[in-house]
C-alpha cells in the first residue's frame, strides 16, 4: 500500500506518522509531505494584520493619510513563511531519521496557501491508497465555522483518509 502522512511538527501529526509507520511493511511505500505558506511575491497578495486594518480605519476616520505601511505586513508575512517552512523542513528531517521498514520512503515539502488542497493533489499525483494524518483540538465554535484540515481533506479525497486522535 501506499501511505501518504502528513506531518507539521504538531503532537497529533507525530502521533499519525508512528501510527502509519507501524502498519506499514517492506512491500509499502511511505510519503510524507509537510506544507507550509509561501513567501508572497508583491503586497498584492498579502493580507494585512489586524494591527494594519486598526491603522486603516483610523486613517478613514482620522483623515490623516499614509498611517497604512503594507511592506510591515509584506516583512511579517516573509518571516512567517521562513518560520514554518524550516519548521517543515525540521520535521522531515526527523521522520528522515527514524528506522521506517518500508522499501521506498519519499519526503516533500510543499509552499501552498491551501493546505487540504495540497494534500489531496499530492495524494491523487502520487495515486496513494491511504492519507494518514493528525486530528488538531480545534474548538467546536471554530471547527463549525471555519472548518479543520482534517475534515477537508476527508470531504475532497478520493482515497481512504485516517485520522489518529
Amino acid at each position: 500500500m501506499k501511505y501518504l502522512v502528513c506531518v507539521d511538527g504538531s503532537h497529533s501529526s507525530r502521533l499519525a506518522a508512528s501510527k502509519a509507520i507501524s502498519m506499514t511493511g517492506e512491500e509499502d511505500t511511505l510519503i510524507f509531505l509537510s506544507v507550509f505558506p509561501p513567501l508572497p511575491i508583491d503586497n498584492s497578495q498579502c493580507s494585512p494584520s489586524k494591527y494594519t486594518l486598526s491603522k486603516m480605519v483610523i486613517e478613514m476616520i482620522s483623515g490623516v493619510p499614509d498611517l497604512v505601511d503594507t511592506t510591515e505586513d509584506t516583512i511579517q508575512q516573509i518571516k512567517n513563511s521562513n518560520k514554518k517552512r524550516d519548521m517543515a523542513v525540521k520535521e522531515l528531517h526527523y521522520f528522515k531519521e527514524q528506522p521506517i521498514p518500508t522499501q521506498e520512503t519519499k519526503y516533500l515539502l510543499v509552499g501552498s496557501e491551501d493546505i487540504s488542497e495540497s494534500i489531496t493533489s499530492v495524494a491523487d499525483k502520487f495515486q496513494v491508497d491511504c492519507v494518514v494524518m493528525g486530528s488538531r483540538g480545534m474548538g467546536s465554535i471554530k471547527r463549525l465555522l471555519l472548518g479543520s484540515v482534517s475534515s477537508q481533506v476527508l470531504q475532497m479525497s478520493h482515497c481512504s483518509v485516517m485520522i489518529v486522535r
